[in-house]
C-alpha cells in the first residue's frame, strides 16, 4: 500500500511538470524545381537552374515554443533557418544558423514583447497589402524594399492588439561603443482588419553607424491596403525611402497593385504589377518594372505544384547588363509545407 501511494505520488509530481514544459512544434517548407531566365548575360545567353532557396516560397526549418504561464501569459521562442534545395546548404553565405529568426518574448491577449533577430514592423506590415503573399520573393523584392530589410538583429519589439487594430513598436540597437543611436533602428506600425478590408501603415528609421561597415542615415515608410470578398482578392501599395550617404542622397520609390482568383479549392490565379525606381543624386536614375502571373495546384492541404511567368523591363542605371533592357522568367515546381 505503501509502495502504490509512493508511485501515485511520484506520478503526480511528473505530471505535474508535464505540464509545466514548452509545446514545442517543428515547422518548415520546402520548395524544389525548374527556372530558365533568358538573357541572364552581357551576350543574351539564358540558364536553367534547379538550386534554389524556395522560388515559390522560401525554404525553411523551424521551432516555436510556448509555455503557458498562467493568468493569460505565456512565454514563447521562434528559431528558423533557411536553407537551399539543390544542394543542401545554407540560404546565406555568412553561414548563419538562425538567420531568419532568433528570439524569445512575453505574450498574451493583450500583443507580445519579443527580443532577438525578428521580421521588422515594416515587414509585418506590407504583408497586409502584397498581392502575392510574400510569395516568389526572390522575385518580387517587397520583403526586403525597407532599410532594415526583412529581418533585424538585436531587436527589441512590442505588439499590441486593440480589436481591428494591430499596433507595433521596436528598437534595434546598433551596439556601437561610445553611441547609443549609431546603427539602430526605429520604427513604429499598425494594420487594420475588418471584414474584407484590411490596411496598414509603418514608418522607420535608421541612424548611420560611426565606425567599421558605414550604413548611412536613412528613412522609409510604406502604406496600402487589401480587399478580398469569397475567391477574389485584389491588393495595392507604396513605399517611400531616401538614403543619406555622404556622397549624396538617394531615393527609392515603389509601388504595386495586383489581384488573385480562386477558380476552385485547388486552383488560383495570383497576377502583379511592380516598380521600383532608384534615383541617386550623383549616378543615372533606374527603373525596374516586373509583371508577373503566378498558378498553384493543391494536391493536398500541404502540397502544390505552382508554375509562373515574369517579365522585367529595365531603363537608366537599373540595366543588368549593357544592351539587356528586358528579361522574360519562367518556373515551374513544387512545395510542401510541413
Amino acid at each position: 500500500m505503501k509502495k502504490s501511494l509512493l508511485a501515485l505520488a511520484v506520478l503526480g509530481a511528473f505530471a505535474g511538470v508535464a505540464q509545466a514544459q514548452t509545446n514545442v512544434t517543428l515547422y518548415g517548407s520546402i520548395d524544389a524545381g525548374l527556372r530558365r531566365v533568358d538573357k541572364v548575360n552581357a551576350a543574351g545567353d539564358s540558364r536553367i537552374t534547379m538550386s534554389s532557396n524556395g522560388t515559390f516560397q522560401s525554404n525553411r526549418i523551424g521551432f516555436k515554443g510556448v509555455e503557458d504561464l498562467g493568468g493569460g501569459l505565456n512565454a514563447h521562442f521562434n528559431l528558423e533557418t533557411g536553407f537551399n534545395s539543390g544542394n543542401g546548404t545554407f540560404d546565406n553565405t555568412a553561414g548563419m544558423l538562425f538567420n531568419r529568426a532568433a528570439n524569445v518574448g512575453i505574450g498574451g491577449a493583450w500583443g507580445s514583447l519579443d527580443l532577438g533577430r525578428q521580421y521588422t514592423v515594416a515587414y509585418k506590415t506590407t504583408a497586409v497589402y502584397d498581392p502575392f503573399n510574400y510569395k516568389y520573393t526572390s522575385l518580387i523584392p517587397l520583403s526586403g524594399l525597407a532599410l532594415s530589410g526583412s529581418r533585424l538583429n538585436n531587436d527589441i519589439q512590442g505588439t499590441a492588439v486593440f480589436g481591428p487594430v494591430t499596433a507595433r513598436a521596436e528598437y534595434a540597437l546598433g551596439e556601437v561603443a561610445g553611441s547609443t543611436s549609431a546603427g539602430s533602428t526605429k520604427a513604429i506600425g499598425a494594420t487594420f482588419a475588418s471584414g474584407p478590408f484590411s490596411a496598414g501603415a509603418a514608418y522607420s528609421k535608421r541612424s548611420a553607424t560611426l565606425t567599421g561597415t558605414i550604413v548611412p542615415d536613412g528613412k522609409n515608410w510604406t502604406v496600402g491596403g487589401a480587399f478580398a470578398t469569397g475567391p477574389f482578392r485584389v491588393a495595392a501599395g507604396y513605399m517611400d525611402e531616401k538614403l543619406e550617404p555622404t556622397a549624396g542622397t538617394t531615393k527609392n520609390k515603389s509601388y504595386w497593385a495586383g489581384g488573385s482568383y480562386n477558380f476552385t479549392e485547388a486552383l488560383a490565379l495570383t497576377a502583379g504589377y511592380y516598380r521600383f525606381k532608384t534615383t541617386p543624386t550623383v549616378v543615372a536614375e533606374g527603373k525596374r518594372d516586373l509583371f508577373i502571373i503566378g498558378g498553384t495546384y493543391a494536391i493536398s492541404k500541404r502540397t502544390n505544384f505552382y508554375a509562373d511567368v515574369d517579365r522585367n523591363k529595365f531603363t537608366g542605371a537599373a540595366l543588368p547588363f549593357a544592351g539587356v533592357d528586358k528579361q522574360l522568367g519562367i518556373s515551374v515546381g513544387v512545395n510542401h509545407v510541413f
